[in-house]
This record gives structure tokens, C-alpha cells and sequence, in this order.
């Protein structure tokens, strides 16, 4: 998915009140990486896609250009997304 602009958008998978969900919000905020957040306690469909992505119900997840991230380090995140 891209924006406006043409560039990626990242899609990260969360749940409410999770300490490394924030963690991963506050990395994406701070690298100023566009993101749609998916809330995967509050919508089955969500749940669903991440599940089919990673296979697993860890969060946070990231997803950028057909690939996933789960739980991953900050400098994993810096190979993954800039």
C-alpha cells in the first residue's frame, strides 16, 4: 500500500495498552514512517490478516511490502522499513 506521496505505507498490528505496541508507535513517529494501525483485540479481520501474514498472535507486527515483522528489534526495524 502507498500514500498520497507514493511511498510505502507500513501496516502495524497492535493491541490496546501494549507497552511494545507504544514502543513501536513511538519508533514509527520518530523515523516519520506512515503507518495504518490495525487493533487486532478489536476487530476479527484484522486479527485474521496478521494471523495469515506470521502464523502467530504476537504483537506488535509490521507489515511493509508484502513481508512482516513480529516483535522486532529497533535496528531490525531500521533494515526492514528504511
Amino acid at each position: 500500500m502507498a500514500n498520497a506521496a507514493g511511498e510505502k505505507v507500513v501496516t502495524l498490528f497492535v493491541v490496546p495498552d501494549c507497552p511494545l505496541c507504544a514502543h513501536a508507535r513511538s519508533w514509527l513517529k520518530q523515523h516519520a514512517v506512515d503507518c495504518i494501525e490495525r487493533d487486532v483485540a478489536a476487530n476479527f479481520g484484522s486479527f485474521r490478516a496478521m494471523y495469515r501474514l506470521t502464523r502467530q498472535r504476537f504483537v506488535p507486527v509490521f507489515e511493509a511490502r508484502g513481508r512482516a515483522l513480529v516483535r522486532p528489534t529497533d535496528e531490525e526495524l531500521t533494515d526492514f522499513l528504511l
